[in-house]
């Protein structure tokens, strides 16, 4: 992936007003008609679970089961996981995480400690991150690995002591009547994310904590959709298109745009825009040992979609990153087309939470969205972000879980 500085040199060609939104013209196959999915139930492929390799043991596997009416996700029981040494804990969850498409649920650990939750996350990957630069107040005391993410209050002073953002409404299936978890594009609902595309490379894999939720019916549910399998449904013709498109992925234009649905959401200085400069992603992206491939790209960072030789100009970042605007192709391409798509039924899972669950998933294989939630109850949340085993820089937060 490239990273793009303002004065590097641009292929994109300026023209109109000064303002119009022109200066990077969406690809011919950005704005393609999307060809008739494949719609075989969610089509089996091999994928590998991290960047790391996975050993799997007998015992590793007798631990993992699927999920209830479900081939997307497998389940560990919590405490089965917590008697394991550090090595097994490992082996069982690289295990979960490869046989069930980047996703694992881990029921029956209510009351763990945020300690718990770190040692729980080195099973995972070699390295935690300890999220510099988020508000003091949004991290677990002494533990900078665990943010919280919620509603929650601090009792003396009533301020917030999570990180908060409000997921809109979903939509309402026109056939059917009932709330649908599938992209529609007119709402922007729901907001199916990965997390960080903006980092190179974008972190490996997360893992999210449930203290706290609303009782059942009340919302918080928390969603993801399988991209390896909806990558495999695409036609031949149609993956080939896409292997050739870039998206341009800003942590200036990400965080201005949550901040204009969520005006508590922290812009970017100067300096900080200057320290991580846009960088491109693939909109296949394939996994450097296996190749298997998996659609990426779905994120508020996403400010353009580029044929792979080309760039933007700096002019046009100026305004994706102050102002959250992004370019026609984003729309055309990630909204309009694929992000439905990939978010049909086939190809999601819903998890309610109850106190005590905990759900790892493979960012660069899924994505997630969170859904509204009757905000008279509480909702806390401890989430760790788990790097990439070739690094990346430190950010200032994650996405809103």
């Amino acid at each position: 992936m490239r990273s793009l500085r303002p004065d590097k040199k641009r292929v994109a060609r300026e023209g109109g007003s000064r303002g119009a939104m022109v200066a990077v013209a969406p690809s011919p196959a950005a704005v393609a008609p999307l060809p008739p999915p494949t719609r075989a139930r969610h089509r089996r492929v091999t994928t590998r679970a991290s960047p790391i390799s996975v050993r799997s043991t007998a015992a590793a596997s007798s631990l993992v089961a699927p999920v209830p009416d479900s081939n997307f996700g497998r389940v560990v029981d919590g405490q089965a996981l917590l008697s394991l040494p550090h090595a097994e804990r490992r082996a069982v969850l690289r295990e979960a995480l490869e046989r069930g498409s980047g996703l694992v649920l881990v029921p029956n650990l209510a009351n763990i400690s945020p300690d718990t939750l770190v040692e729980l996350s080195y099973a995972v990957g070699d390295v935690v991150e300890k999220n510099p630069g988020v508000a003091p107040e949004y991290l677990i005391p002494n533990v900078p690995e665990v943010q919280v993410i919620g509603n929650v209050r601090h009792e003396r002073t009533e301020a917030l002591r999570a990180m908060f953002s409000r997921a809109p409404p979903l939509p309402t299936d026109a056939r059917t009547g009932e709330r649908t978890l599938r992209y529609d594009p007119e709402l922007r609902s729901p907001v199916w994310h990965t997390d960080q595309a903006f980092r190179d490379p974008p972190p490996f894999a997360s893992l999210l904590y449930c203290v706290t939720s609303p009782p059942p019916g009340a919302g918080g549910d928390t969603a993801f959709a399988d991209m390896t399998a909806a990558c495999n449904a695409l036609d031949t013709k149609r993956r080939e298109e896409l292997r050739k498109l870039r998206a341009v992925c800003s942590y200036a234009h990400h965080n201005a745009k949550v901040n204009r649905r969520t005006p508590t959401y922290p812009l970017l200085t100067p300096a900080q825009r200057a320290a991580h400069p846009p960088v491109t992603q693939r909109i296949i992206r394939a996994d450097e040992a296996t190749g298997t491939e998996s659609l990426y790209g779905f994120s508020s960072a996403v400010c353009a979609v580029i044929d792979e030789e080309d760039d933007v100009s700096a002019r046009d970042l100026d305004r994706y990153d102050l102002f959250g605007e992004e370019h026609g192709s984003v729309r055309a391409l990630m909204y309009d087309e694929l992000l439905p798509f990939a978010t049909g039924p086939e190809f999601t899972y819903r998890h309610s939470w109850t106190g005590g669950d905990l759900v790892v998933w493979d960012n660069l294989r899924t994505i997630h969205t969170a859904t509204p939630f009757d905000e008279r109850y509480d909702r806390e949340m401890w989430r760790t972000t788990v790097a990439h085993e070739t690094g990346g820089e430190a950010y200032l937060g994650a996405s809103i879980g």
